[in-house]
């Protein structure tokens, strides 16, 4: 969706996003108490410092470049890790490593699976995770990744896509029942074609957007929707 669609589309998003014409339960629920939550949460300070704290030491180019995120992606990404509460995360693409401390705040007993071809060039990224690096496994196969984070079953699944990978990846994880968080869409045009083939792959469940970052649902208990919606 270019700026002009976005900026017709704003009142519409804007007053779905209060759950107004949302008739699932599970979906008005998700969008009133996580996608909306307005109540602060103890890791926001952190965050909000860790976000500042790479804005101060890079420009705005290298931001960009960087793909630092911005505070209320990185709170949404925090909550929605808090509502499903996994204990094993996967992150395909490092970004800055902002967005790994940030799901890692919700449980110290989490693990982290991630996948970065290029870590070793992403020093930034290796900084912010320092901290954490003992609850993470570091991969430079996105498919071995994939494979070690879906072996064990049982388990709550919870994925966070940074970067393209291959739509085969993408459907993997929607066939385990795993919620996907996908971001960059509006700035990456791969992106964004990856999240319509998983729209279109998706039989049953519910996706949460609005056209910068997403959310996957393939719950199978769920009848098949899509809500565009407002994100502060």
């Amino acid at each position: 969706m270019n700026a002009w669609k976005r900026y017709l589309t704003a009142w519409s998003r804007h007053h779905r996003s209060g759950g107004f014409g949302i008739h699932s339960p599970f979906a008005y629920r998700f969008v009133r108490e996580v996608w909306r939550q307005r109540l602060p949460y103890y890791a926001y300070g952190g965050i909000a410092q860790l976000i500042h704290t790479v804005s101060q030491a890079t420009t705005r180019r290298q931001r960009r470049d960087l793909d630092l995120i911005g505070e209320p992606e990185a709170r949404l990404l925090f909550r929605v890790t808090n509502f499903f509460n996994p204990s094993r995360i996967l992150q395909l693409g490092a970004a800055t490593g902002v967005e790994s401390v940030a799901m890692l705040a919700v449980n110290s007993h989490s693990r982290l699976f991630l996948y970065e071809s290029q870590l070793e060039h992403k020093p930034l990224a290796v900084r912010v995770l320092q901290s954490q690096l003992d609850r993470v496994e570091c991969y430079d196969d996105v498919r071995v990744a994939t494979d070690d984070y879906l072996a064990p079953d049982g388990q709550n699944l919870l994925a966070l896509i940074n970067a393209p990978v291959d739509v085969g990846v993408l459907y993997r994880l929607l066939d385990a029942h795993c919620v996907v968080v996908m971001r960059n869409l509006l700035r990456d045009s791969a992106m964004r074609a990856l999240f319509d083939a998983g729209c279109d792959y998706m039989p049953m469940g519910q996706t949460f957007t609005n056209d910068k970052i997403a959310l996957f649902l393939p719950n199978p208990k769920l009848q098949r929707e899509n809500f565009l919606l407002w994100l502060n």
